[in-house]
């Protein structure tokens, strides 16, 4: 058997970038550096951030909620920006997103003042610092370790590589930010939450996250992180911030004789609720606050001087008031004009328009329809005395006469006039 004598050409081999077994492994190597790489989110620090009560997730604060009810106190979620009438009730503002009005914080104060409760937890990047410079108090700088407390020990172990990997804070330690006095310190100041002292620390820096002290009658608690009340610290019977909170709790329900039993978590200030608008803040600045009003004044004065000098659809005029003459002084006026160019014909016309008008009683039609002919003839009939005046009359109708024959003329309507009866 020979062989053929023109083999069958070999196909070229493709480029290297083309070829599954190169570009697939490097490919899979590229996947791999990026997932090693890439931040990933802490585990506990997702879903919503807000400290609400009706927030189960990590960031929440349901397990606070429930908490205050497992251990006997009576707990209320309020969507309304109304504070309770009762000031037997703790009112529990945990870090506001929504921010308060001056107005409000200075109800809130006043009730706190009258004998009521209030436990306000805030953060550096929240909304609500008008109570905080109300108290002259502010997040200090840094966030050192928090001290654990003495009833720790009786938790149950954790499960060890899981709750590392896993750790809010690093090292599984709990760091917290503590206050910073802007003004006089409180008497009676009691601390919660008592953290490492920093070794440049100030006498305006306290040693706590949180502090109570009274206020008027009342008292009043201000943290100065909200992870002391968060789901995912809580649940970690290690960091001992379940028992910091019951002792925040403890602190502001002593009354006297008459305990506070009732604990009001704020959730109108959460986002919960009918929020106002900004046509309602609006509103409300400028019927509330004196600044508002006099900016209100001051608007609508530009408003008046705008609408002043605005450009107008038609240009503006003054009114043109013709004066009318008296009767006397027309005739007056007809009579010199008459005279002037001669007008004996147009005068002795109206003249006997007048005459008929008066004989006849006033009638619009003078002379009951009649014309002036007619009505001189009709004048002969009833009085032929009159045939000289009226033979004057008929002469002043047809042709000009002269000032003298005009005047004749005058005379002879008046004999007519006074002779004749209404006819």
């Amino acid at each position: 058997m020979t062989s053929p004598a023109n083999p069958a050409p070999v196909p070229p081999r493709a480029k290297w970038f083309a070829r599954p077994g190169v570009v697939l492994p490097v490919v899979g190597a590229l996947i791999l550096l990026v997932a090693l790489v890439a931040p990933q989110a802490t585990f506990g620090r997702t879903g919503d951030a807000r400290a609400s009560s009706y927030s189960t997730e990590p960031q929440g604060a349901r397990l606070f909620y429930e908490l205050t009810q497992r251990l006997g106190w009576d707990v209320e979620q309020r969507k309304v920006a109304a504070l309770p009438a009762d000031t037997n009730t703790i009112i529990a503002m945990l870090d506001p997103i929504v921010p308060m009005r001056a107005s409000d914080a200075h109800e809130l104060l006043e009730r706190v003042r009258n004998g009521g409760a209030l436990l306000y937890a805030f953060s550096r990047t929240g909304n609500a610092h008008v109570i905080a410079d109300s108290l002259h108090v502010a997040v200090g700088l840094g966030h050192p370790r928090l001290h654990p407390a003495e009833d720790v020990s009786t938790c149950s172990p954790q499960q060890g590589a899981r709750r590392y990997l896993n750790t809010i804070w690093p090292g599984d330690q709990v760091l917290l930010a503590t206050l910073l006095w802007k003004g006089p310190r409180p008497d009676s100041v009691r601390g919660f939450a008592a953290v490492d002292q920093f070794a440049n620390a100030d006498r305006a820096r306290s040693r706590n996250a949180a502090v109570g002290f009274p206020l008027g009658r009342g008292r009043i608690i201000v943290a100065s992180d909200p992870d002391l009340f968060r789901n995912d610290a809580l649940r970690v019977c290690a960091y001992g911030l379940d028992v910091v909170a019951v002792q925040m709790l403890e602190y502001l329900s002593e009354n006297g004789a008459t305990p506070r039993t009732r604990v009001a978590f704020d959730e109108y200030h959460q986002g919960f609720g009918e929020q106002h608008g900004s046509m309602d803040a609006i509103a409300d600045y400028l019927v509330k606050a004196s600044s508002g009003r006099l900016f209100f004044q001051l608007l609508v004065a530009g408003l008046v001087l705008l609408l002043a000098a605005a450009p107008r659809a038609l240009a503006p005029h003054d009114p043109e008031i013709v004066e009318r003459r008296s009767p006397l002084e027309h005739i007056d006026a007809l009579g010199r004009a008459y005279a002037q160019v001669g007008a004996t014909r147009s005068a002795c016309l109206r003249l006997i328009r007048g005459v008929r008008r008066r004989v006849t009683g006033g009638s619009s039609a003078a002379g009951g329809g009649l014309s002036d002919d007619q009505f001189l003839d009709r004048a002969q009939r009833e009085t032929p005395a009159l045939a000289p005046d009226i033979a004057l009359v008929r002469t002043a109708l047809q042709r000009s006469v002269s000032r003298r024959e005009f005047v004749s003329v005058g005379e002879a309507l008046e004999r007519i006039e006074l002779s004749l009866t209404r006819i």
